[in-house]
């Protein structure tokens, strides 16, 4: 009331209304209304392109704009600069500062036709490869390559880097590219030295046909795999490494790639700025050079918590994020776009060379799998962001010749996706195993938590799990020499969720934890063998013969598959023909930012800043 009765002594005093005087004729007028004023309107660009099967595919895109700095997140410091020292997906920057043989194609990617998703795809895929350097390539026989090498590329003349002063942007060819080759594959602990031992190893060579022409050979085993490798390998020139021995300071790095590393500092950031006399066109635009965006800064931010504040506020522009930060960020941030991906976790991989062992009969081996509820795994452990059937191939669009949907395997292999302890104990029963067994599976402190749950389903068919835990040096000690006693869980790659990886899981290959030597995989290994190059360039083909071969492996349960993941990728809209993928060609990670463009209008938009 005291209010009321202050605004009111406050207000002004009444006025007495005047009467209006209104002209006889005079007719009320109407205001024009105000125009709205349109945003300006987006230049398209209609693109055409054409799938493998002949299907033409035509999009209507923005066109592209050039500059900007993508600003991404890693959750530790860059391991290294030289890739014969660690390992390709180490060296972060050589992605974006060297080119290989060849990479792979950005036109059949989310961004173009979508025959491959470009998430996590290491495939021995001849069908989705182009030439890097290379410009050309033919078969020549059963164990021969012969690469035309592009003229005109030429070295980064990089102001901050030692290695870009000393080659001084000369032109690279083919003696490059072979050196690079030899350094790779003949370097004690180098990943083509490591990957490839005993028969692998025979018959390999690179070798300079002329300036501009590359041989590459292998047995014809292996001879397929010349093009993986082709995808792997950093062009490098061989006066840095005359000069400096290796690549380890960052001040070495030179390349013909599309940016330049000029600053590093461990811990905090990586600087990379567009090079400026970067050769190739760009797959869908063919009139512009890339890359578009002016440059790169990759920050180092350890912790989780930080990183997801840091693209909320637009301080980066993408981020990877488990299941877990996805469904907060989706809620807090609609703005965001994202996709997801099921990401295949590690099975358990039982070793079954030992007659000694209980799961060298397969009963065992279903039992073990029929006492775990997926499902229940994929609902509550993961939320609901789990898929029971991630083994052993994932269902990616690249694979999709290859792959047995879960309705159509046979029922005595669904189930083993399914939860049936009391069939689980009559297989041991069978097996002469009625009051169940003890065990020990090997892992790091990173697999306790799953393996507990599978502990306590096991338990309930009375077998005791032992979890043997290791600190990640041992552990890879242990299995990099296959010399886990009964189980382990957590190795790299253990998964097998591509064709290519096949022969590596399945068979003489240093990822065959559970020492596989199984007579009707062999027969296919044999098959693809003896195929060779018809085999490999002949997709349809190819697919046709590995495709019966999982449902196979499925039902020898070699390894206990558990429920894969889903994985989420978000990114801020600016970023334009951007779709999250993860790389282009053999684990090229990070090489998509030669690719994409920024929309720095919109970005200053949304968040004032350009």
């Amino acid at each position: 009331m005291v209010a009321t009765l202050l605004l009111a002594s406050c207000a002004p005093a009444e006025v007495e209304e005047e009467e209006e005087v209104v002209a006889p004729e005079e007719e009320e007028v109407a205001l024009p209304e105000e125009e709205e004023i349109a945003p300006p309107r987006k230049e398209t660009v209609k693109v055409t392109l054409k799938k493998l099967d002949g299907t033409t595919v035509e999009l209507l895109k923005e066109k592209p704009k050039y500059g900007g700095v993508c600003v991404v997140a890693l959750s530790s410091s860059i391991l290294g600069f030289d890739e014969a020292i660690h390992a390709n997906y180490s060296c972060t920057t050589t992605k974006l500062t060297n080119e290989e043989l060849l990479t792979g194609d950005w036109k059949r990617g989310p961004a173009g036709t979508g025959e491959i998703g470009w998430v996590g795809s290491m495939d021995l895929a001849y069908d989705y490869t182009v030439g890097g350097v290379a410009e050309s390539w033919e078969i020549v026989d059963d164990r021969t390559v012969r690469f035309k090498i592009r003229k005109g590329i030429h070295f980064a003349l990089n102001p901050e880097s030692e290695a870009s002063r000393l080659v001084g942007g000369r032109e690279m060819n083919a003696h490059d590219v072979v050196y690079s080759l030899r350094r790779h594959f003949l370097t004690p602990g180098c990943y083509m030295q490591v990957a490839n031992t005993g028969e692998q190893k025979e018959g390999w060579d690179a070798y300079a046909e002329d300036d501009w022409t590359v041989i590459h050979q292998w047995n014809p085993a292996m001879a397929p795999v010349i093009f993986e490798y082709s995808d792997y390998c950093a062009i490098i020139a061989k006066e840095v490494i005359d000069k400096y021995g290796d690549i380890q300071d960052w001040r070495r790095s030179h390349g013909t790639g599309p940016f330049m590393l000029v600053d590093h500092v461990e811990m905090s950031s990586t600087t990379f700025v567009r090079n400026p006399d970067y050769w190739q066109k760009h797959p869908l635009y063919p009139e512009d050079t890339m890359p578009y965006l002016d440059g790169i800064k990759m920050l180092v931010i350890p912790d989780r918590s930080t990183r997801i504040s840091a693209l909320r506020t637009g301080k980066i522009d993408s981020l990877g994020a488990s299941w877990e930060d996805a469904e907060d960020i989706v809620k807090t941030n609609p703005e965001l776009e994202y996709t997801r991906y099921l990401y295949a976790t590690s099975p358990i991989s039982l070793r079954i060379d030992n007659p000694d062992l209980p799961w060298y009969d397969k009963r065992v081996r279903h039992a073990l799998a029929l006492a775990i509820n997926n499902q229940e795994i994929a609902d509550e452990y993961y939320g609901g962001h789990g898929d029971i059937y991630a083994h052993p191939l994932l269902p990616y669009p690249e694979f999709k010749d290859f792959f047995t949907p879960l309705e159509e395997l046979p029922q005595s292999s669904r189930e083993l996706y399914e939860y049936h302890p009391d069939k689980a104990k009559q297989l041991l029963a069978e097996a002469g195993y009625p009051n169940g067994f003890s065990c020990k599976v090997l892992c790091t402190s990173g697999g306790v938590d799953m393996l507990s749950v599978i502990k306590d389903y096991w338990e309930k068919i009375g077998v005791d799990l032992q979890i043997d835990v290791r600190d990640y040096a041992v552990f890879t000690s242990i299995y990099s020499r296959k010399k886990q006693e009964e189980m382990i869980y957590g190795t790299p790659g253990s998964g097998a969720n591509q064709p290519g990886r096949f022969f590596s899981y399945y068979s003489v290959g240093y990822l065959n934890y559970c020492r596989i030597d199984d007579p009707r995989v062999n027969e296919v290994i044999e098959w693809v063998g003896d195929l060779g190059w018809d085999l490999y360039t002949d997709r349809e083909r190819y697919a046709a013969i590995m495709k019966p071969i999982y449902p196979y492996i499925i039902d020898q349960q070699w390894q206990i598959a558990l429920p894969g993941t889903y994985s989420y990728t978000f990114w801020w809209p600016w970023l334009k023909d951007y779709h999250g993928v993860g790389l282009v060609g053999f684990i090229n990670v990070y090489s998509y930012l030669a690719y994409i463009w920024m929309d720095q209008d919109l970005k200053e938009e949304m968040t004032g800043l350009r």
